[in-house]
Order: structure tokens, then C-alpha cells, then sequence
């Protein structure tokens, strides 16, 4: 059986200070991204909108041959 990795893509779920919700996506990322570094991510996005990062949705896409 191979593996061959096609896509990932990340989704975000930011809360502001009022309770408002704010979805966002991110796609492109990298085959090898580790669970550190996608925190991290979370981390910059919630510095960089002055939000708190409630939720973060990594999905990734491989085509399955035998």
C-alpha cells in the first residue's frame, strides 16, 4: 500500500473579547507540519489579531494506493 500526501489545510476559530466568533482558513501547509508548530501558528494568529485562538482544525488529504 503507498501513501501519497496531496493537501493540508487548517482551520481556525478566533473569539474577541465580545464573544464574536471569527472563522478563518489556511491552506498550503506544509506535509511535515508538527502539532508544535501548528500551535505556534495559533499562537502568532491570536498575537497578530488581538484575539484569543479557541479552536485549531488540522485536515489533511493523502491518496491511499495498493
Amino acid at each position: 500500500m503507498s501513501k501519497t500526501w496531496i493537501k493540508t489545510s487548517l482551520s481556525t476559530v478566533s473569539v474577541s473579547n465580545d464573544g464574536e466568533k471569527r472563522k478563518r482558513s489556511f491552506n498550503n501547509i506544509k506535509a511535515a507540519a508538527t502539532d508544535q508548530e501548528i500551535v505556534e501558528f495559533g499562537k502568532v494568529l491570536a498575537l497578530l489579531t488581538g484575539t484569543s485562538t479557541d479552536e485549531l482544525k488540522l485536515t489533511t488529504i493523502d491518496n491511499i494506493g495498493a
